[in-house]
């Protein structure tokens, strides 16, 4: 990154208003958070570049919207920021936006130019909408295994990983307790469940009549019951709404040019979606970046003698972990994906490590293709560079796995690069 001579204005955002440092001048001030206070800045700093603490807030969008050239620093950055500059251990909202902009002039490589286009904006709204739901719904899951151990084990324990489908959802919040489901035979469940499209199977049935016969009462559960009802009902309404948010993440992307994105084995609409929003809301310069973005490639961390490689904490977690569920989805579709997972293995790296090394490669090749508008090849990626196809699906990898094709020229600033995939591989 270049270095920069110009203005220099930190920000440190909040609800009601941000926190300003002109590195230049060396002067803090605040605006309020409203387009009056936007437009304060706009014209006061018309040359400005602007560095801000990365999140979700107004006046980043707004700064991009009206083409003005914005910076953004990872939130865990900021705190090692401040350490950094003030070793003091003084904080306050001018301390922090003047470690922001001394983080860009002194260290610009942490920090990652930020971009705006409409379907970006689409998309990452769609994404944070979905993170949200999709992390609610975990949250909503595990609390409903507490309630179950605690005040109905039986259907627990009987119903097995089976407590969790839709139809025992949809069970629980007809009958959420041991009282309520002796109230209610199997037929009348049938009935119910049918209108629902629900089945209800045979083994189903005679997993109901052991909980009816095993289940011990408690007494008065009424308040009970109304919990596992409340989280049956929540987790059955939070399914669809991310199956709505899937098939409204799958339509922007086919409608868009980076529906080129669902090519590449293992990606569906949701892991598409969290990789297009990546790319189009920050100026990668190489796809090392994306990767260090993503956390996908580890660093070298040396302390005197000591030097390990270590996993990267600074990074957009869920991406790492939408990039993780690619690696494993293209095991079960990609052939050279998934020799190439069990070589690993064969070479004694864990199951995590192998699928963070495929998840490497399949980010790589993502970039190259979004840098690029090129679809993806299976047999242009894998003839180019010598693998050799026996059977649809089914590749023989080389010892030296030599770099995909999309590696090469993938962006301008790379006609000259040169890598192989082995270095890509996680220690």
């Amino acid at each position: 990154m270049k270095e920069q001579s110009g203005t220099i204005v930190g920000i440190d955002w909040s609800a009601d208003s941000h926190t300003c440092y002109e590195l230049k001048a060396d002067k803090s001030f605040k605006i309020p958070d409203s387009v009056k206070g936007y437009e304060r800045l706009l014209n006061d700093y018309p040359e400005a570049v602007f560095v801000i603490e990365e999140a979700n807030n107004r006046i980043g969008d707004y700064l991009l919207i009206n083409n003005r050239e914005v910076y953004v620093l990872p939130p865990c950055r900021s705190k090692e920021a401040r350490k950094y500059h003030f070793s003091s251990g003084a904080k306050s909202d001018s301390l922090d936006a003047k470690a922001i902009a001394l983080t860009f002039k002194e260290h610009p490589s942490y920090c990652l130019k930020a971009r705006y286009s409409g379907v970006g904006a689409k998309i990452t709204k769609l994404v944070t909408m979905y993170n949200i739901v999709s992390k609610t719904h975990s949250q909503q899951c595990n609390r409903l295994y507490s309630v179950l151990l605690r005040y109905f084990p039986e259907y627990l324990h009987i119903m097995d990983k089976q407590y969790r489908s839709n139809t025992s959802l949809r069970i629980l919040s007809i009958c959420p307790t041991l009282t309520e489901l002796g109230k209610v035979s199997n037929e009348e469940l049938r009935k119910i469940l049918n209108k629902e499209n629900h089945r209800m199977t045979s083994g189903l049935r005679k997993k109901l009549d052991r909980i009816r016969s095993e289940g011990i009462s408690w007494g008065d559960t009424s308040c009970e019951g109304n919990l596992i009802m409340f989280l049956a009902n929540q987790i059955l309404t939070l399914r669809e709404e991310e199956e709505r948010l899937r098939g409204e993440m799958g339509e922007t992307l086919e409608n868009s040019p980076y529906r080129i994105i669902l090519s590449i084995p293992g990606v569906k609409a949701a892991i598409g979606s969290y990789i297009v929003k990546a790319y189009l809301t920050h100026d990668f310069r190489s796809y090392q970046e994306m990767q260090k973005y993503a956390g996908t490639i580890p660093f070298l961390f040396q302390s005197g003698r000591k030097s390990i490689m270590l996993m990267r904490k600074k990074c957009d977690n869920d991406l790492k972990n939408i990039i993780h569920m690619a690696a494993f989805a293209s095991l079960k579709t990609c052939g050279w994906a998934r020799n190439y997972y069990k070589r690993k293995r064969k070479e004694g790296k864990t199951y995590g490590h192998a699928l963070r090394a495929l998840g490497n490669i399949i980010l790589k090749i993502a970039f190259s293709m979004l840098s690029k508008m090129k679809k993806y090849d299976e047999t242009l990626f894998l003839n180019a560079k010598g693998i050799k196809i026996t059977q649809p699906n089914n590749t023989i990898i080389p010892e030296t796995f030599t770099n995909p094709e999309y590696s090469q020229d993938a962006h301008p600033s790379l006609a000259a690069t040169k890598d192989v995939v082995e270095n890509l591989n996680v220690t």
